[in-house]
């Protein structure tokens, strides 16, 4: 099969707040962010917001006074890196309670991704490799405003607003986005293979995601992610020459299926996040 018969329809995932430029993604100000006694615990996410912030305008700088200074912000972005380091070292050291281990539990998962792909960027010289790990840097910055803002809500019984709890979905889909687009009918195999892997990893973490305050989008949020896992695991088969049982028909149809479930998922988001 060629790789123009590979090229999907695309599933532009552009849902309510992901209609904004890359950088103008929100990081969540929590009630963690807010005050000193949010969690009866050591593991206090106080200051997340400025260290994901500090992260987002050293990767995603747009302005002409952050390029002026970016040897000041990589100081601060290193400095961000290791506050959360040291977060997740304390929240392993104390005692969570039962209520908020599963919000605790997420962060972690989402600060140790964030984690690895900063730490493995400058090391890469392949412009796919440095792609990938940008990508997970903006959307694992966005989950964890999210963590946070669940963390806040948590301590303080405050109910849970599906637009400040979306931002970490919106980041991921944004990604996702950016990754269906590179699959091109030009594009080079390195390229469709490295996208698809990287949608792979996208719908792992959407499925962590779907821990919202909405039951029914959680539920679409999951089969979405799916949709798309099975898409790119196909895709990944058939570069790699052991998927000859999959058909164009197989991909043209999750295709169409990825756009149907994206129809509904967006609708239900621009209700609930208004």
């Amino acid at each position: 099969m060629s790789f123009k018969a590979l090229t999907r329809y695309s599933a532009r995932f552009i849902i309510g707040l992901m209609a904004v430029a890359l950088v103008a993604v929100p990081v969540t100000e929590s009630g963690a962010a807010q005050s000193k006694s949010v969690l009866p615990t050591k593991a206090i996410v106080i200051g997340s917001n400025k260290d994901l912030n500090a992260i987002r305008t050293f990767f995603f700088c747009q302005t002409a006074a952050c390029k002026k200074s970016k040897t000041t912000s990589k100081a601060a972005a290193d400095a961000a890196l290791s506050d959360i380091e040291a977060d997740i070292k304390v929240m392993k050291a104390d005692a969570i309670p039962a209520s908020q281990l599963a919000i605790i539990v997420k962060y972690e998962v989402d600060a140790k991704a964030l984690i690895r792909a900063y730490t493995a960027y400058p090391k890469h010289t392949d412009a796919d490799d440095e792609a990938n790990n940008i990508g997970i840097i903006y959307y694992q910055t966005s989950n964890l405003g999210s963590d946070d803002y669940l963390l806040g809500c948590a301590q303080t019984k405050t109910t849970v607003a599906f637009k400040e709890w979306s931002v970490g979905v919106v980041g991921v889909a944004y990604a996702m986005q950016v990754d269906t687009q590179a699959e091109t009918s030009t594009a080079p195999a390195s390229t469709i293979l490295s996208a698809n892997k990287s949608l792979l990893a996208e719908a792992a973490s959407m499925k962590n995601d779907a821990n919202g305050p909405n039951a029914k989008f959680n539920k679409l949020l999951i089969q979405f992610a799916n949709t798309q896992a099975i898409d790119s695991h196909d895709t990944i088969l058939i570069i790699n020459g052991k998927g000859k049982s999959i058909t164009k028909t197989d991909l043209t149809n999750l295709a169409k299926k990825l756009t149907s479930e994206f129809k509904v998922l967006s609708a239900l988001q621009n209700k609930l996040a208004a």
